[in-house]
């Protein structure tokens, strides 16, 4: 009888350590899974990342390039407005010096818009 229960206990105690293996095992695998999934997840957000670094780079760049632009057509229209003789030359000038200015705004919106919708999708 002794034996009987020791082997039952045996039985039981070797179902429940099986048993409680298997769950350690699933819990394993899931993690890993997981792991998986979120090195996944970081490598796509490090390339994106790089690319929204590399955009704004050549953004940086191109606004750069448009501001020089802009101020030196706005120190050529100044160099034309301090040659001015008339009043309406200085107009015309002014009229001028607005339109750049127009220009270059126009064009910082435009690579505002073009951004936002490169990388904003």
């Amino acid at each position: 009888m002794v034996k009987t229960i020791a082997a039952v206990l045996v039985v039981v105690s070797a179902y429940f350590f099986g048993y409680h293996q298997g769950q350690n095992q699933e819990e394993l695998e899931n993690a890993r899974l997981e792991i998986s999934a979120l090195k996944t997840a970081l490598e796509k957000q490090q390339a994106e990342q790089a690319r929204l670094s590399s955009s704004l780079t050549s953004l940086r760049a191109a606004e750069s390039r448009a501001r020089d632009d802009a101020d030196r057509v706005r120190g050529e229209l100044e160099e034309l407005e301090h040659r001015a003789k008339t009043d309406a030359d200085r107009e015309r000038n002014r009229c001028l010096r607005l339109a750049a200015e127009g220009k270059r705004l126009l064009q910082e919106a435009r690579r505002a818009i073009e951004f936002c919708q490169a990388n904003h999708k």
